[in-house]
Protein backbone atom coordinates (compact mmCIF):
# COMPACT_ATOMS: atom_id res chain seq x y z
CA UNK A 1 0.00 0.00 0.00
CA UNK A 2 0.95 3.21 -1.11
CA UNK A 3 2.25 5.88 1.79
CA UNK A 4 0.21 8.74 1.60
CA UNK A 5 1.44 12.00 0.64
CA UNK A 6 1.35 14.77 2.98
CA UNK A 7 2.13 18.47 3.20
CA UNK A 8 2.42 21.26 4.90
CA UNK A 9 1.79 23.54 2.28
CA UNK A 10 -2.35 24.62 0.88
CA UNK A 11 -1.23 24.35 -2.98
CA UNK A 12 0.64 21.37 -2.84
CA UNK A 13 -2.05 19.62 -0.85
CA UNK A 14 -4.52 20.44 -3.53
CA UNK A 15 -2.78 19.19 -6.31
CA UNK A 16 -2.03 15.75 -3.97
CA UNK A 17 -5.98 15.74 -3.45
CA UNK A 18 -6.50 16.20 -7.43
CA UNK A 19 -3.79 13.59 -8.22
CA UNK A 20 -6.10 11.58 -6.51
CA UNK A 21 -9.16 12.79 -7.57
CA UNK A 22 -7.59 11.75 -11.26
CA UNK A 23 -6.10 8.34 -10.43
CA UNK A 24 -9.75 8.15 -8.66
CA UNK A 25 -11.42 8.81 -11.76
CA UNK A 26 -9.28 6.89 -14.38
CA UNK A 27 -10.31 3.44 -11.90
CA UNK A 28 -14.17 4.32 -11.85
CA UNK A 29 -13.99 4.75 -15.82
CA UNK A 30 -12.11 1.18 -16.14
CA UNK A 31 -14.40 -0.39 -13.91
CA UNK A 32 -17.64 0.76 -15.58
CA UNK A 33 -16.02 -0.75 -19.14
CA UNK A 34 -15.45 -3.95 -17.00
CA UNK A 35 -19.31 -3.84 -15.89
CA UNK A 36 -20.41 -2.74 -19.44
CA UNK A 37 -18.61 -5.51 -20.80
CA UNK A 38 -19.91 -8.48 -18.05
CA UNK A 39 -23.43 -7.34 -19.02
CA UNK A 40 -23.47 -5.98 -15.47
CA UNK A 41 -25.51 -2.68 -16.49
CA UNK A 42 -27.01 -1.73 -13.26
CA UNK A 43 -22.92 -1.97 -11.96
CA UNK A 44 -21.95 0.20 -14.31
CA UNK A 45 -24.41 2.87 -13.88
CA UNK A 46 -24.25 3.07 -10.28
CA UNK A 47 -20.21 3.00 -10.92
CA UNK A 48 -20.89 6.10 -13.39
CA UNK A 49 -22.91 7.70 -10.35
CA UNK A 50 -19.59 7.33 -8.17
CA UNK A 51 -17.45 8.74 -11.00
CA UNK A 52 -19.65 11.97 -11.57
CA UNK A 53 -18.97 12.79 -7.56
CA UNK A 54 -15.41 12.16 -8.21
CA UNK A 55 -15.40 14.40 -11.30
CA UNK A 56 -17.21 17.27 -9.82
CA UNK A 57 -14.18 16.79 -7.14
CA UNK A 58 -11.70 17.38 -9.00
CA UNK A 59 -13.22 20.41 -10.90
CA UNK A 60 -13.53 22.00 -7.76
CA UNK A 61 -9.87 21.28 -7.02
CA UNK A 62 -9.28 22.35 -10.00
CA UNK A 63 -11.43 25.64 -9.68
CA UNK A 64 -9.29 26.15 -5.97
CA UNK A 65 -6.00 26.01 -7.51
CA UNK A 66 -7.27 28.62 -10.39
CA UNK A 67 -7.31 25.93 -13.49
Amino acid sequence: MPVPKVSKNNEEMLKQDLAGENDAIARYIARVKQAEALNLYHLAQQLRTILAVEQEHAMDLEQALGK
